[in-house]
């Protein structure tokens, strides 16, 4: 088995592309890994197709070059408060040989749970069975080749702004690349930083970015609460630009080598010296000044998620705690201390056990990959999974490429 999956995670600030090969026994190994910057984004939506263009290619040209592969297709990710989880129920008549039910059967309940009306503007992006039903006995996980005359299945049917999708899908097809499939980023992220045991008792991911906080629970198996809050780490760099009157480079500097979240355990009286805009000599300021504008800024973030756990009513639902990832706090010393005390239950910084990509900042591309090698049988019509001499193992559906002829040229 050599395919090869590539994750692409698209985020305000940052792209970061990661080629995976499945090995014979059905292993990830992580063969290459680019990240670019990228200034195409705003809150998580495309505003500028050239520069997120830019980006792709960069990071995917330093993924190629490590891995010594050739990308063609690409898995990519929309953040979790762009989608939204309509659960549904399809029902089929069971026909084939002897009543036994196969993978066939499988596709044609998942496609009739497909069936729902939904706005002209949105998109069904996925489709998440959560159980089976056979002649009314439910729980079941894997029908095929059990015996019925009906099917039925439960599922969480994934939607997202058909506008979204259109300009990342755009974005990946000038850079010359194809689109395997869009994954939610919490589907995602659930991947590879949660068990199944925690999805199942109850568990929160919050995912804060450089733009954006996203916060998704899971409960049963399933993920049932997202929402994107606009706000993230790069707030807290403008905020000690604008505090310090320091340039955006100097603050993200100052940040990551100073920047504590819970200032009242720093030093009264350690100094450094900072190069402050207009001034052509240093200035001395305190550390401790740097970190209260830090812990004010994740304060709020915190505090934020913890409103909005409360008002949707799901924060007695997570049992097992709080996973924290994303580049925007996740970093920042204290961070784990302070979002506990306010949020009172166990928190934790999540990120992927892979070598080579063991940062919170790769947990969406990690997790892109193992959500596709895991769920890829389920994945149709959108498969590209590609094998390691370049080939196509797996096809778009001829009236999907049909679609996608017309679409690019009436545009």
């Amino acid at each position: 088995m050599n395919e090869i999956i590539t994750g692409m995670d698209i985020g305000t600030s940052k792209i970061c592309t990661v080629i995976s090969q499945i090995n014979k026994n059905g292993d990830i190994e992580i063969r290459g890994v680019g990240v670019s910057p990228c200034t195409g984004l705003k809150k998580g939506v495309v505003v500028d197709i050239d520069e997120t263009v830019k980006g792709i290619k960069s990071s995917v040209s330093q993924a190629e070059h490590m891995a010594n592969i050739d990308v063609r297709t690409v898995f990519l990710n929309v953040a979790g408060g762009h989608v939204s989880f309509i659960k549904n129920r399809g029902i089929i008549a069971v026909t084939g040989e002897n009543r036994e039910i196969t993978k066939h059967d499988i596709v044609r309940v998942i496609e009739a749970a497909k069936v729902i009306a939904i706005p002209s503007d949105k998109e069904i992006i996925d489709v998440i069975p959560i159980q089976y039903i056979i002649d009314g006995y439910d729980e079941i996980r894997d029908p095929i080749g059990m015996i019925g005359t009906r099917l039925e299945v439960d599922a969480n049917i994934v939607i997202s702004s058909t506008t979204s999708v259109e300009n990342l899908t755009r974005c990946i097809r000038k850079a010359d690349l194809e689109v395997g499939g869009v994954i939610a980023s919490p589907l995602a992220e659930g991947e590879v930083l949660v068990s199944q045991d925690e999805k199942e008792l109850g568990v929160c991911i919050l995912d804060v970015g450089a733009g954006t906080t996203d916060i998704s629970v899971f409960k049963e198996g399933t993920i049932v609460y997202s929402k994107l809050l606009p706000v993230g780490g790069d707030h807290i760099t403008n905020d000690i630009a604008v505090g310090l009157k320091v340039s955006l480079a100097e603050a993200e500097r100052l940040k990551k080598q100073y920047g504590f979240a819970m200032a009242d355990m720093i030093d009264e009286d350690e100094e450094i010296n900072i190069n402050v805009i207009g001034s052509q000599n240093p200035v001395k300021i305190k550390i401790k000044d740097i970190c209260e504008i830090v812990e004010a800024r994740i304060h709020e973030i915190i505090m934020l998620t913890n409103k909005n756990l409360i008002e949707s009513g799901f924060k007695s639902s997570i049992s097992t705690g709080v996973v924290l990832t994303g580049g925007g706090i996740s970093q920042i010393k204290g961070s784990v201390e302070l979002a506990q005390k306010i949020l009172g239950i166990p928190v934790r910084i999540g990120s992927p056990d892979y070598i080579g990509v063991s940062l919170p900042t790769h947990s969406v591309a990690v997790g892109i990959i193992k959500y596709v090698a895991r769920h890829k049988r389920d994945m149709l019509g959108t498969g590209a999974i590609e094998t390691k001499d370049r080939r196509l193992n797996g096809q778009f559906r001829l009236i999907d490429r049909v679609k996608e002829f017309f679409s690019d040229f009436f545009q």
